[in-house]
């Protein structure tokens, strides 16, 4: 073996080792920011604790779309009757009602806090989450 062909290999080895050692050591940032985003939110313990799951759509140039429940075209009681076994069955002004929806809105605003609390992020948007609707078979109003 002549002496650039040994050279050659050696190079190529340490920088197949530097190569290795980097992306064990990055692991996380090799990962799509969506992925990592809905990781804070399942480990955040106030979130986790509640029956619904809000998930990362999209995250593009600062702005965080985020599944949700209730939309301005949808209502909120059906959810909440569906997640919420005291304000089943009550009416919409009830206090059982009352008390399920400010307990949503408590957790809604944990899930923008948990998002714009990271440098990259300057908004959250939502999306009503339909899948959900349908997995649950709760009619959306529509």
């Amino acid at each position: 073996m002549d002496r650039l062909t040994r050279n050659s290999i050696i190079i190529s080895a340490i920088l197949l080792v530097l190569l290795i050692i980097s992306l064990s050591v990055s692991q996380n940032e090799l990962r799509p920011r969506v992925w990592q985003l809905n990781e804070l939110l399942e480990k955040d313990p106030v979130l986790a604790s509640y029956p619904y799951q809000f998930r990362v759509l999209l995250f593009l140039n600062g702005v965080v779309t985020l599944t949700s429940p209730h939309a301005s075209e949808v209502p909120l009681e059906p959810f909440l009757a569906k997640v919420d076994p005291k304000a089943a069955g009550k009416p919409k002004d009830s206090p059982e009602m009352r008390a399920a929806e400010q307990h949503f809105r408590e957790i809604e605003m944990r899930a923008i806090q948990v998002m714009v609390s990271q440098p990259d992020i300057r908004s959250v948007v939502w999306s009503l989450d339909k899948a959900w609707y349908h997995k649950n078979r709760v009619p959306s109003g529509r």
